[in-house]
């Protein structure tokens, strides 16, 4: 089904418009041409006749016709008319001329000039008809001699033609330069949607700040609705955030002490099944304090993304905090021990948030300890102006299959391993704010390599 729009809809509306009225002006201007070409060239057809008619007499009772030769110059100025003539007697008898022409027109008993439009040998004519009386100098006796003078239309329609291009030629460009103002026009009072839709577009996922774009009127209401509908999500999720996170903290104390007593009573456990209880009670308390932290870390890192502002963060100093907050875990004690830490050259700085560029690397790494339980490389350095940080592991890496789905919000790859899937979309959320990117890919050897890329921003000296 095809998309509604407003704007094809003006612009179609306003080309119909436009051509109904050029439709009319077209046939206005036709229609005038034609009348201004008739009455041109009758005045022309009406001084030959008459012309004509001052030298007809009547002598010894004879018509008597002394064509002037300016008679039928003034007609022949145009190459393509054809002319004739027919002058008859009193008697109705022809006098020289065609004979054939004008038959159908009734003459009349007075001096009046008529013009008429008739068919002459199949062709359209124009016609000029006058009665002259004459009487007979010798006798006395006198009569009306008729005079008709006719030419083809071929130069009218010519002219005619003419002058309907040259009224319609300035209207076509007039209609020309009115669409494309019409059509600038349009596209300036959508503007300001187009300039919502890119405010939008270029937010974070998690943006729901008001619209503070100027408007026009007619948008305002639209644009208030807009503000009024993500104030009440905002605080809908806000709420959802401090219930996650407060829900989050508060499990995270008890879910310890069930994973301590779990681990306590294991030890004193006697009988396989009870251990077997036990070690799944002890299991189910890890994963769920894991998930207790990621999500505490996922609205931590959503708020201060949302609240905190950008500065320059060395790299190095985070990945150390990270690393330090991980070792304070009991959990991840001995796994540190195998973790190695490459760091090449000089500090590198990017435009970040401490705490939550902190986040994003303790969730890569807990993500390695989690699902790849050994040696573990962490390498940071510098490649074409951009901040690599490197978490290798050793365990059984990704499926291609599954690598497009890593980043996803509660996916794992491995759903028989531990974990609760939001570490590496975290860690995405985290990079994608800060200008960078985070990808996978298989270690050469076996395992996994998880990278991030940020670009550097060089301190300003002096």
């Amino acid at each position: 089904m095809a998309r509604l729009s407003i704007e094809r809809r003006l612009l179609i509306t306003t080309a119909c418009l436009f051509l109904v009225i050029g439709s009319v002006l077209a046939l206005t201007v036709r229609a005038y041409a034609r009348r201004a070409a008739d009455e041109a060239f009758d005045r022309v057809l009406t001084a030959s006749a008459l012309s004509i008619a001052d030298t007809v007499a009547i002598e010894e009772g004879a018509v008597a016709v002394d064509i002037p030769y300016s008679a039928f110059a003034i007609l022949g100025t145009s190459r393509l008319n054809r002319v004739f003539y027919r002058i008859t007697a009193p008697d109705g008898s022809l006098v020289t001329g065609s004979p054939t022409l004008g038959l159908d027109i009734p003459a009349s008993a007075n001096e009046t000039l008529h013009l008429h439009d008739a068919v002459y040998r199949g062709e359209p004519v124009r016609i000029a008809a006058v009665q002259r009386y004459r009487a007979d100098t010798v006798t006395g006796t006198g009569g009306w001699i008729g005079i008709q003078v006719a030419e083809t239309r071929e130069a009218r329609r010519e002219l005619a033609g003419q002058l309907t291009l040259n009224g319609m030629l300035p209207a076509v460009a007039i209609a020309l330069l009115a669409c494309g103002l019409i059509l600038a026009s349009v596209r300036s009072a959508f503007s300001p949607l187009r300039l919502i839709e890119s405010n939008l577009r270029s937010r974070r996922p998690s943006d729901l700040s008001r619209i503070e774009t100027e408007v026009p009127v007619e948008v305002s209401a639209l644009v208030s609705a807009l503000n009024d509908f993500m104030d009440r999500l905002g605080s809908v999720l806000d709420g959802v955030k401090r219930v996650t996170a407060d829900a989050a903290h508060q499990l995270r104390t008890p879910l310890a002490a069930i994973q301590a007593q779990a681990e306590v009573a294991l030890e004193e456990a006697a009988g396989e099944r009870v251990k077997r209880r036990l070690t799944r009670i002890h299991h189910n308390a890890r994963e769920a304090g894991l998930l207790a932290n990621q999500l505490l870390s996922d609205a931590t890192t959503l708020h201060r993304l949302e609240t905190q502002e950008r500065e320059a963060v060395d790299v190095g100093q985070s990945v150390q905090d990270a690393l330090q907050m991980l070792r304070a875990e009991s959990a991840y004690a001995g796994l540190m021990q195998s973790l190695a830490l490459h760091m090449e050259g000089s500090a590198l700085h990017v435009m970040a948030e401490p705490v939550v560029l902190r986040e994003m690397v303790r969730n890569i790494v807990e993500n390695a300890f989690i699902h790849a339980p050994g040696p573990t490389l962490v390498r940071l350095f510098e490649r074409q102006g951009q901040a690599v940080l490197q978490v290798m592991d050793r365990g059984p890496g990704i499926p291609d299959s599954a690598k497009g789905r890593v980043f996803q919000r509660f996916v794992r790859a491995d759903h028989r391993s531990a974990g609760s899937g939001l570490g590496l979309a975290i860690a995405k959320d985290v990079a994608v704010a800060f200008g960078g990117a985070i990808t996978v890919a298989d270690r050469e050897g076996g395992g996994l390599v998880v990278e991030v890329v940020l670009p550097v921003v060089r301190e300003r000296t002096g």
